[in-house]
């Protein structure tokens, strides 16, 4: 069940957060897909990329709406820095 979605025109992204019933405490996912063109590419990914990478994943609706609220109100770059993990 997808509770919010919302196009980033300025940024080429849509963010939408998706419930996970069958999940094990932490259910709620904040997702973003590329735009092409203005529409949604239908490509979702968690924030991070790489497949495993949870850090947009929540165990409760609020924390997943104050990522989003991040994602609106901060750069593209200051999100992925963020989201960025140490390999060092």
């Amino acid at each position: 069940m997808v509770l919010l979605s919302e196009s980033f025109p300025d940024r080429g992204i849509a963010v939408r957060i998706v419930v996970d019933d069958a999940a094990d405490g932490y259910r709620f996912r904040v997702e973003y897909t590329p735009l092409s063109g203005g529409v949604v590419t239908d490509e979702w990914a968690v924030f991070g990329g790489s497949v495993g990478y949870d850090a947009s994943v929540f165990a409760t609706d609020t924390a997943a709406r104050a990522f989003v609220e991040r994602v609106r109100t901060n750069s593209h770059d200051d999100v992925l820095a963020e989201l960025a993990v140490d390999t060092e």
